[in-house]
């Protein structure tokens, strides 16, 4: 089904974000290497997430099916980061399809339904991001999992929530997408077309007091990690890249990467806690 006919469908089909308790615990742990997700430390004690009730974890799904996982930090009404396996085989062409933004109901209240909904249909408990934020500002909603490392239709539309969303400067968007997300791409390619099955987390390191509509954090560092394991070796890659600037910081270590960010988060943060050599092959499908 071709991109645009999609567009069209999300009329009458909705998304699906469900908040969960545990990503392990979950059928979207997939989408997490050997099923671990990133870790946080707080105070000697390993932890996925050390202040339970501001963080919080959303399996995205549309039309029944879960294409990737987010963090979400309500205080600051940012992601903090999406992860998801690169699965496309050829390259994006797609032109960004205009597709109206939605918000997550259960942030507002537990007891609301699963579907993501247009804001003016929900009441706002002043925990996520809104649409009308970005209203007569200059920044960009700035995809975590962007629309050109999906795989499928239905895996394009997914990504247009603002729980996978951060605000980026008109500039800065142009500058992550060109030197980092077409970076990425090209150097997963290779291994989708080996047959090996890359994971990539994505996300953001909030400013201490920046923000977009007196309400929504504008972080100071977009960053990006990726870990493509098969027969025994595996392949990292890492990119950090701060808003005001124009270059980008490269890793090919990871721990060198995770004592950066953890430098940034001022805690303790570990991307990839698998080595990634007893991940489950899975079948390539549903290519756009």
């Amino acid at each position: 089904m071709m991109l645009f006919i999609s567009v069209l469908m999300l009329l009458t089909l909705r998304a699906v974000g469900e908040v969960v308790k545990d990503f392990k615990d979950h059928d979207c742990k997939e989408f997490f290497l050997d099923e671990e997700p990133p870790e946080f430390q707080t105070n000697g004690i390993a932890s996925q997430v050390p202040e339970e009730g501001r963080y919080v974890r959303i399996c995205q799904r549309y039309k029944n099916k879960y294409h990737y996982a987010t963090l979400y930090d309500t205080t600051e009404k940012i992601p903090v980061y999406s992860a998801y396996r690169y699965e496309r085989t050829i390259e994006c062409k797609v032109k960004r399809p205009n597709i109206p933004w939605k918000i997550e109901p259960q942030l507002e209240d537990n007891n609301n339904g699963k579907d993501m909904a247009s804001e003016k249909n929900v009441w706002k408990n002043d925990r996520q991001a809104y649409d009308s934020n970005y209203v007569g500002t200059d920044y960009n909603k700035g995809h975590l999992f962007p629309v050109c490392q999906s795989s499928s239709d239905d895996s394009a539309i997914s990504t247009f929530t603002l729980t996978n969303a951060a605000p980026q400067g008109c500039s800065f968007n142009k500058k992550w997408f060109h030197k980092v997300e077409n970076d990425v791409r090209k150097s997963l390619q290779k291994c989708v077309n080996e047959r090996r099955i890359p994971y990539v987390v994505t996300g953001v390191v909030p400013s201490d007091g920046t923000k977009m509509a007196n309400r929504v954090n504008v972080p100071v560092y977009f960053w990006t990690a990726y870990r493509c394991c098969g027969s025994n070796q595996c392949q990292f890659g890492g990119y950090i890249m701060n808003e005001k600037a124009d270059v980008t910081r490269d890793f090919t270590d990871m721990t060198s990467f995770d004592e950066r960010l953890s430098e940034y988060y001022k805690r303790p943060f570990t991307v990839f806690k698998s080595a990634g050599l007893t991940g489950k092959k899975r079948k390539f499908d549903e290519r756009v």
